[in-house]
């Protein structure tokens, strides 16, 4: 008897721990995204925000904090910079945060547990990423035997390095290509394949560009290939939906009123400094950079049921369990048809 309240004083121990270090991250353990909001602004909502991504595709963040359009549709938000994706999703669920920005791979992996998150939104459907490898690695039959760097299982970077070996020609079973996670961000990847601990990744535009200069091999180039998937997806949970709508509406107003401001040619100077700063970029990369955000933006970003199943295509080559989930289930394009309806989205687009 004695044993087993010690098992089960251990478990509820180790629960405990768990949750301190999810709750650690959300504290300001990681580096808050660009600048922090203010902290309890008059009349806003104070809102917990997260994502691991830090390519170019967070631009509709970076320029919502910039312009105040969070504060505008009446939210305070902490923006923390979480390590990898699936940790991002667990805080989620826990409903440490109210709302995410993560891959949409992450949506169907959840969806197996039968957990509440759900894409309300997808900013980026057109691929502009770039396969890229160590200088020796000249041809794709030089992959062989190879490690490639993803950030996590079901990660964008996962599913990229997937459609790239595919568009080689590459079996990663047959030619016994290693997938290897590498948590954390891009940055973590350019690292580790600096360091020739990985042969090859893939990496977003501008950055992928910048290596290829800098002699590493492109070995695939999305960019101009039309080949599309959906990425960058705004998740939450059907929970908050119905206990804040409010608070929903508001992450989309901000970010829908972000994707306009970006996509108006005469603020291109002030998106290309803010794409620059964040992404640590100098010209001309800053603008390829800001090229690359303007071609990839649709104006009503609404979650894409079809994309989620191109995805999960995909996906279901390494995980078997995605194929009992029924895409349609994993979004909700509610609130922005609602928003559309309501003329929101076109009069963001109307010339004073």
């Amino acid at each position: 008897m004695k044993n087993l309240i010690k098992r089960r004083i251990g478990d509820m121990s180790l629960g405990l721990r768990r949750r301190r270090r999810v709750l650690s991250y959300l504290l300001g353990f990681f580096l808050p995204i660009g600048q922090m909001s203010h902290a309890g602004a008059a009349g806003a909502t104070l809102s917990n925000f997260a994502t691991s991504i830090t390519s170019e595709s967070m631009a509709v963040v970076w320029m919502a904090k910039e312009r105040g359009f969070f504060q505008k549709y009446g939210l305070d938000v902490q923006t923390i910079q979480m390590p990898r994706s699936a940790l991002t999703v667990t805080a989620l669920i826990a409903g440490e945060i109210d709302a995410a920005i993560i891959g949409p791979g992450h949506l169907l992996n959840a969806a197996t547990s039968g957990a509440d998150v759900v894409g309300v939104a997808n900013f980026v459907q057109r691929l502009d990423y770039r396969f890229i490898g160590r200088s020796e690695i000249k041809k794709p039959e030089d992959l062989r035997g190879k490690r490639v760097a993803i950030s996590g299982p079901g990660a964008v970077s996962h599913v990229v390095a997937l459609l790239a070996l595919q568009n080689l020609g590459l079996d990663p079973n047959r030619e016994k290509i290693t997938f290897l996670t590498i948590p954390g961000t891009e940055m973590n990847r350019r690292i580790a394949l600096e360091s020739m601990s990985v042969d090859a990744s893939a990496l977003n535009g501008a950055v992928g560009d910048l290596y290829a200069s800098r002699g590493y091999s492109m070995l695939f180039n999305f960019k101009g290939s039309g080949i599309s998937l959906a990425q960058t997806a705004l998740a939450t949970s059907r929970r908050m939906i119905a206990a804040k709508p409010q608070v929903v509406e508001g992450y989309l107003k901000a970010f829908i009123e972000a994707i306009a401001y970006i996509l108006e040619p005469a603020n291109k100077a002030v998106v290309t400094r803010v794409i620059a700063s964040n992404l640590r970029l100098e010209l001309p990369a800053a603008e390829e950079a800001y090229q690359a955000v303007v071609n990839s933006y649709d104006r009503i970003p609404y979650p894409n049921v079809e994309g989620i199943r191109s995805l999960q295509s995909i996906l279901v080559q390494v995980n078997p369990k995605l194929s009992t989930v029924r895409a349609e289930t994993v979004v909700d394009g509610g609130l922005i048809s609602r928003l559309e309806a309501s003329g929101f989205i076109k009069g963001l687009y109307k010339k004073p």
